[in-house]
């Protein structure tokens, strides 16, 4: 039997991160940060279904850029259903390495690419600046997850796929049942289910109109080019839709309200940032440390490896812990201090190796017209109530979030003027 040593004893022994309500509260990096000190690489859920935790960055960097030691084809996340991911592996982006995963990634790559994201940047701006003005023009609270963070990324992914302005509401309220891990009963696993055989059901619809009618869409791209020699199945086009929906509708929305967090817990940092928008670039990249909103990302070794002090055996599961990762002392000088002006900051938000995000560029986008438009717009950010996080161990990030936004007397531009 294999040595499973180190343990993760970190927290006491009510801590279970396979337990999406652990993450409701506020302790995990403190948990994470003793078990990184303590045992990076630590065997976790003893007796149980366990794993092997990874909580510091280095041993993190080498299972995410070695596909062929440590696979995603047998899943990505904990609490992935076997029989889903044994359906989409090899046909679905994030459950896919080595000649699959080069195949499907060059289909999504064009629309992500910085110059493909071009003609979106002038639609983008001006939907957040006309929504910002309307969040500031209240003069009271308002919850900028439910009426920011989420819209944002809903307008962007939709209008890329081409999904019909009538569909966006009854398309987000799927993708956010779908994905809500954190009720574990039948009952709510059963609506989960019933969510994603929708949005199976939606985009095998909307496929069918774009081959008959092909536009200049992601779907429509997917289902006209030849890809590795061959064309895309309806199948992986629709699973690839759903990957996207997910990636795109949870990790963003999770960046944009942590960043107005840690703007209202951090003021200096944002009348830093007003002072000097020249700073936009590496306070895109700090925010994405400093909120790290995939929680993590599991691996399956395909045989036995030696990582740190831990000996892994074929078949282990490896969960590295993203935002524990992101707040390494041995990479980050201090790691919990938000600072705009943070260089060099070689973050893992986006992960690493040949899954490295291929919405990367997008996000980046996102958080930037975000930022630019509150420049000019907010002047100062004050919570009016405590947080809720969200209830899963897969996304670190808020459920709500209830702040005023002070309206800003001067106007900044992005060139670092004023006018008034």
């Amino acid at each position: 039997m294999t040595d499973r040593t180190p343990l993760f004893v970190a927290g006491g022994s009510d801590v279970d991160l396979a337990d999406p309500q652990f993450f409701t509260g506020d302790r995990f990096l403190d948990v994470a940060g003793e078990a990184r000190r303590r045992h990076p690489v630590a065997w976790t859920n003893p007796g149980r279904d366990g794993f092997w935790s990874v909580t510091a960055y280095r041993p993190a960097r080498e299972v995410l850029r070695q596909p062929e030691t440590f696979t995603s084809t047998r899943g990505m996340r904990l609490g992935g259903g076997g029989d889903s991911v044994a359906a989409a592996s090899g046909r679905m982006l994030v459950v896919s390495d080595g000649a699959d995963h080069q195949r499907l990634r060059p289909a999504h790559a064009r629309w992500f690419s910085s110059r493909g994201l071009a003609d979106l940047a002038s639609g983008l701006r001006d939907t957040v600046e006309h929504r910002l003005r309307d969040l500031v023009g209240r003069g009271g609270p308002v919850d900028v997850v439910a009426e920011l963070a989420l819209p944002v990324p809903s307008w962007v992914l939709f209008t890329m796929m081409g999904v019909p302005r009538e569909d966006w509401d009854e398309l987000a309220e799927l993708t956010a049942a779908g994905f809500d891990d954190a009720d574990t009963a039948p009952a709510a696993a059963a609506e989960r289910t019933a969510a994603h055989s929708a949005i199976f059901a939606y985009f095998f619809d909307l496929l069918e109109q774009r081959r008959a009618d092909p536009g200049d869409d992601i779907v429509s791209t997917l289902a006209t080019a030849d890809y590795g020699g061959r064309p895309l199945t309806d199948e992986e086009i629709v699973l690839n839709c759903d990957g996207l929906l997910n990636g795109g509708l949870e990790t963003t929305p999770h960046a944009i309200s942590g960043a107005i967090l840690a703007f209202a817990r951090h003021p200096e940092q944002w009348r830093r940032l007003r002072a000097d928008p020249g700073l936009l670039d590496t306070a895109v990249e700090e925010i994405l440390r400093y909120t790290s909103p995939p929680g993590h990302a599991m691996r399956t070794a395909t045989r036995p490896v030696a990582l740190g002090a831990a000996n892994i055996a074929e078949g282990d599961r490896v969960v590295v812990w993203l935002p524990s990762c992101n707040r390494d002392e041995d990479v980050f000088p201090e790691p919990d201090r938000f600072l705009v002006d943070r260089r060099p900051n070689k973050h893992l938000g986006f992960g690493g190796g040949p899954h490295y995000c291929v919405g990367a560029a997008l996000a980046r986008l996102e958080l930037r017209c975000v930022l630019e438009s509150m420049l000019g717009t907010v002047a100062e950010i004050h919570e009016t109530a405590r947080p809720a996080r969200q209830a899963s161990n897969f996304l670190n990030g808020l459920r709500r979030l209830d702040v005023v936004l002070d309206p800003a007397v001067t106007t900044v531009t992005p060139a670092g003027g004023s006018r008034r």
